[in-house]
């Protein structure tokens, strides 16, 4: 994309434009239904990456459909083997995901176990189980909430009202509402027909396909905590039952490990049920025999056999399956999935060159040709047993953990995510809608911060886990690592020096050398402690909002460069508590049974840091351990704010810092106790600079997982807020003394992080499950008590949004691709409407025109009415119940009207900064003639083909072309035609088709061209409806003062605005053709084959 970059002179100007001139009025009262619902979130994506998957369930062959369940992205649903896919649990009060299972019985009914089993430091909570009685689409919560983690659902194969739930528990605390659960009438009732411990709950589930009360099922003791991951325990254990599930039997002896035990995973043969196979994590004997790996059973799990010794991140991975016909082939999770055809004896690779990290696969019981995985990275499917792989990245489901802007024109967003590096795309489109195209990843690992410079837009940095940060030009693709101080640079001299002191056996040449070396050797061991620094696995860092060549680095300590990351330095010092025993829990012991010391633990961390917007030097930071720290001159000189914060447990990981815009002595502090199990919402403010701090939770949800994530204070409204929580994103327009949910279209999910963009007043939303979503609040920031008073608002219109775009991709792809609508470019111009002033429905939104022209927008950047606000076709919405926007000049001629919906709420026009098109030529006497003939000719063929049986309504709705008459819908009409794949809420189930004829089905080129040949043979279709020529495309409007005058029924409000004309639009030429000439030019290629 062609962006516009501000010379550096010019970009500070403008950054110091935007800072607010003076504080706002708040609005005291609690926004309104349809205030709220005007605000749309919109996604842009990226889904080049997917995100991590907890499970695959499909039907099978002959039916195409399957479910995806992932880690914090709900379930997905499609019927066509992925070509296309559809969001089928997205507003619940959940969206992490543990497990999906159909009834075999009767493939309607579905059920979906909350709360992902796969525990990583990021894991999120589930809340119960869910039914579907209508293949997915509805929900209904069937209990099981305190469960929080559901690992396995297994049903009934002839009656789907047995169902038994694998539970495992809090992932971060002991909950006796863990264990082995059966509802015997549909979810109605539940049994916990086994139960270990308060630690100890289950994993996974087998039965026999032969005898449905034979049943398998596996415990697992684990627990986390801020610091820690202990999988395995005394309640890690292999149990059968052979009664339906009344009694249990732990399975020992055998050949089964009978040391400590950790996570199982099971898996039943189909075509033998006596095989049998078990992925295990155990300690090894003292003999060394048993221990982790692949244990394989012959005779129904009497006897069991170690066949491989493979099983990597047993609490990450162990999922195991067998061919539906093959008992000897067997497959079973690992970085990439490992298979054999021997019974596990040896093994292969298969997911080679798609994502790593599998925890989830599904085998056609009837084709096993046809195999699906979930990953890190998405889902996968293969046609011939895993030797190729399709890879299926149309959801947008990326786990972001941080988002940053830029100052281009469109901004362009960069951020990290889990296992899947850093990625940077556009916040909109000019043309035709977001894809794929337009995002590329920058930087490899597990993505986190990011840092983009506000005036040479190609510079970028991004990290990988643990403070790896790099530099990175994004025009040339050059990367500079940046180092970490290290003491060891220091080390090598004083080891040199200590050397010359001695002798060639290692001794002092003299006492004074003696005493020499002690004095070097106490050196180099505080200097070894001093800069022995410790980095979390997302180590905050950013640039000065005061010097865009500063960068501050987060570790244990704070780091400061001067010169874009060369030479960082420590500031602080050690901010953490230092504690001696975590922090050798989790850089050397964590994981349990299997060791997973990775760094994704490491703890006494800062993890929160920022620097005051008014005051330069004036710095922040929180850990992960509790402490919050303040420095009012750079670093000099560090005050402990800890333990000022009323009701927030020692040593409650600190969330987020935000400096306010408005006071340098308010700041907000948000604190997260779910490592703990600990879900209250924490959010303080001061306004003293730290001596006290009260609470602002107020009215946030407590009953949920509703922990926070970030807290933003917006740049323009001192009283205008937003927070990010595990399922969601909240507005408060008091400061904090009432909190709404602010989710109109986004869907529920993990919100890690908001940013404010202070030019485009756009709130961006990195979730951790649904990638990256945007939403215009310029509205709220103007909104108060007052302008909520009035029946009707104008509020100040944005600067004009114009740019270039590069051209990119282009070939055909089918459906199987990802896209979704941007608001485009223009001026935005919004409005309110106040409840009981306008209709209550003025016909909906309007459809997508031809190309970009200006209308009204509805509030979210989805589609675009026409020209002059008219939808597809030529009617457009009634008049008399639609807003009107008129613009007139200093002299007071009417440049431009536009139509808008009157409908209470919040709505924007987008103006394309021209006036109305030029009216078009009269016809020449040889085209009034042939115009004549043509639409005599079209009566006659009308009727002919009428007798012949054709459809009137059909055919009156094409004559449209030929006679200038109505024409049939451009594009389709929202839910009714279109493409599937661009707005999971209009999904569109068989995109692949259209019915014929007009209104919102779209329009049958095919009978257009059957008619042409019958109206005048052997003519140009495109000659048919070419009426003297478009009138050529509308004027620019000058620079200069106009005014806006908005109409809504008897109300009327106007302003002045001071119109400048982006240089990029004044020197462009494309894209704002008269609509109707584009509609024709563009229909006469397409009609003939162009």
């Amino acid at each position: 994309m062609t962006r516009a970059t501000l010379p550096a002179a010019l970009a500070v100007a403008v950054l110091l434009a935007l800072a607010p001139p003076h504080a706002a009025a708040q609005l005291t009262r609690p926004l309104s239904e349809q205030e709220l619902e005007s605000m749309r979130w919109r996604s842009i994506g990226p889904a080049n990456m997917g995100g991590r998957v907890t499970d695959v369930e499909g039907l099978p062959t002959p039916s195409k459909t399957f479910f995806v369940a992932t880690a914090t992205g709900g379930i997905w649903k499609t019927t066509n083997n992925g070509i296309t896919f559809r969001p089928v649990f997205q507003f619940e009060r959940v969206a992490s995901m543990g497990d999906v299972a159909i009834a075999p019985s009767d493939s309607m009914i579905v059920w979906a176990g909350t709360g992902e089993e796969d525990s990583r430091n990021s894991i999120s909570p589930g809340g119960g189980i869910y039914k579907s009685t209508d293949g997915g689409l509805t929900w209904t919560l069937m209990g099981l909430e305190a469960t929080q983690v559901i690992g396995r659902i297994v049903i009934h194969p002839t009656d789907p009202d047995i169902v038994y739930v694998a539970a495992l528990g809090h992932i971060w605390g002991p909950n006796s509402e863990r264990g082995l659960y059966r509802t015997k009438d549909g979810g109605q009732t539940w049994e916990l027909v086994k139960f270990i411990s308060d630690r100890a709950g289950f994993v996974d589930i087998a039965m026999r396909p032969d005898d449905p009360n034979t049943i398998f099922a596996s415990s697992w003791e684990r627990v986390r905590g801020p610091y820690f991951l202990n999988s395995g325990g005394p309640g890690s254990a292999l149990w059968k039952s052979t009664d339906g599930g009344d009694t249990w039997t732990e399975v020992t002896g055998g050949g089964f490990p009978e040391a400590m035990k950790g996570r199982i995973g099971l898996a039943i043969s189909l075509s033998d049920p006596d095989v049998m196979y078990a992925l295990v994590e155990a300690e090894e004997e003292e003999d060394g025999s048993g221990g982790s790996g692949l244990y394989r059973s012959e005779d129904g799990g009497e006897t069991w056999e170690k066949v491989n010794d493979a099983n990597t991140r047993p609490f990450y991975y162990s999922q195991v399956r067998v061919d539906p016909l093959d008992p000897d082939r067997v497959y079973w999770s690992s970085t990439p999935v490992q298979f054999s055809n021997d019974g596990g004896r040896t093994a292969g690779t298969t997911t080679n060159d798609i994502h790593v990290d599998h925890h989830a696969m599904w085998i056609d019981p009837v084709d096993p040709e046809r195999i699906i995985v979930g990953n890190d990275g998405g889902v996968a499917i293969s046609w011939d047993r895993g030797g190729n792989w399709e890879y299926l990245n149309a959801m947008a489901i990326g786990q972001f953990y941080h988002v940053s802007y830029n100052m281009d024109v469109p901004y362009r967003v960069c951020g990290g995510l889990q296992d899947n590096g850093t990625w940077c795309g556009p916040s909109r489109v000019r043309q035709g809608e977001i894809t794929n195209y337009h995002w590329a990843t920058i930087n490899g690992g597990d993505g986190f911060y990011s840092a983009q410079d506000p005036v040479e837009s190609n510079v970028v940095f991004a990290e990988s886990q643990g403070g790896n940060i790099a530099r990175i030009d994004m025009a040339t693709g050059a990367r500079t690592g940046l180092r970490k101080p290290s003491w060891q640079e220091a080390w090598r001299p004083l080891q040199d020096s200590i050397v010359m002191l001695q002798d060639e056996e290692g001794n002092p040449v003299s006492d004074e050398a003696a005493a020499r070396i002690a004095e070097l050797q106490a050196r180099a061991s505080a200097d070894s402690a001093a800069l022995e620094l410790r980095y979390n696995w997302s180590t905050p860092f950013f640039l000065s909002p005061h010097d865009r060549f500063t960068l501050y680095v987060g570790a244990s300590r704070v780091l400061k460069s001067t010169n874009r990351g060369e030479d960082l330095v420590p500031i602080s010092p050690d901010l953490t508590t230092q504690d001696e025993e975590r922090i050798r829990v989790s850089t050397q012991t964590t994981g349990g049974i299997t060791p997973d010391v990775t760094g994704a633990e490491t703890h006494s961390t800062i993890v929160a840091l920022a620097e005051s917007p008014l005051r330069q030097g004036l710095l922040f930071a929180g850990t992960d351990d509790g402490n919050v720290w303040m420095s009012p001159d750079d670093g000099g000189e560090w005050i402990d704010l800890t333990g000022r914060f009323p009701g927030v447990p020692p040593k409650t990981w600190v969330s987020r810092i935000e400096p306010s815009h408005f006071d340098p002595d308010r700041f907000y502090v948000t604190f997260d106790g779910h490592r703990d199990d600990d879900f209250t919402p924490y959010v303080f403010v001061t306004d003293d600079g730290g001596a006290s701090f009260r609470t602002i939770a107020s009215d946030l949800p407590t009953g949920g997982p509703d922990f926070v994530h970030v807290i933003r204070e917006d740049p323009f409204n001192e009283h205008l807020l937003f927070v990010g929580t595990d399922v969601g994103a909240y507005v408060s327009t008091d400061g904090g003394g009432h909190w709404q949910r602010f989710m109109t279209g986004l869907p529920t999910v993990p919100v890690h992080d908001l940013e404010i963009h202070p030019r485009d007043r756009e709130l961006i939303a990195a979730t951790h499950g649904r990638s990256i979503w945007i939403v215009d609040i310029q509205p709220l920031e103007e909104l108060t008590d007052a302008v909520a008073d009035e029946p009707v608002v104008l509020f100040e219109p944005k600067e004009p949004i114009f740019f270039g775009q590069e051209p990119r991709g282009g070939e055909s792809y089918g459906h199987q691709f990802f896209q979704r609508p941007t608001p485009g470019q223009g001026m935005q111009i919004g409005y309110r409407v106040a409840e009981g002033v306008g209709p209550a429905t003025d016909g909906g939104p309007a459809v997508q025109p031809a190309r970009g022209g200006d209308a009204e927008t509805p509030r979210g950047g989805g589609a675009r009415a026409g020209r002059g606000g008219g939808g597809a076709g030529p009617g457009g919405f009634a008049a008399r119940n639609r807003a009107t926007l008129t613009i007139t000049d200093a002299e007071g001629t009417v440049v431009r009207t536009l139509t808008g919906s009157a409908r209470p709420g919040i709505h924007t026009f987008t103006w394309n900064l021209r006036g109305e098109a030029p009216p078009r030529p009269e016809l020449s006497p040889s085209e009034r003639r042939d115009s004549a003939q043509v639409a005599a000719r079209v009566e006659v063929v009308v009727d002919s083909l009428v007798a012949e049986g054709w459809d009137e309504t059909e055919l009156r709705n094409l004559t449209g072309f030929f006679t200038g008459g109505p024409r049939p819908g451009f594009f389709g009409g929202g839910r009714g035609g279109g493409q599937a794949g661009r707005d999971p809420e209009a999904f569109v189930e068989r995109p692949g088709e259209r019915m014929g004829g007009g209104g919102r089905g779209g329009f049958n080129f095919g009978r257009i061209r059957q008619l042409a040949s019958l109206i005048r043979p052997g003519a140009s279709v495109g000659s048919l409806f070419r009426r003297g020529g478009g009138g050529g495309q509308a004027p620019l409007v000058d620079p200069g003062t106009y005014t806006f005058t908005l109409k809504v029924g008897e109300h009327e409000v106007s302003r002045t605005v001071e119109v400048r004309v982006p240089e990029a639009l004044a020197t462009d030429d494309s894209g704002f053709e008269d609509d109707e000439a584009a509609w024709e030019r563009w229909l006469e290629r397409l009609l003939e084959g162009g």
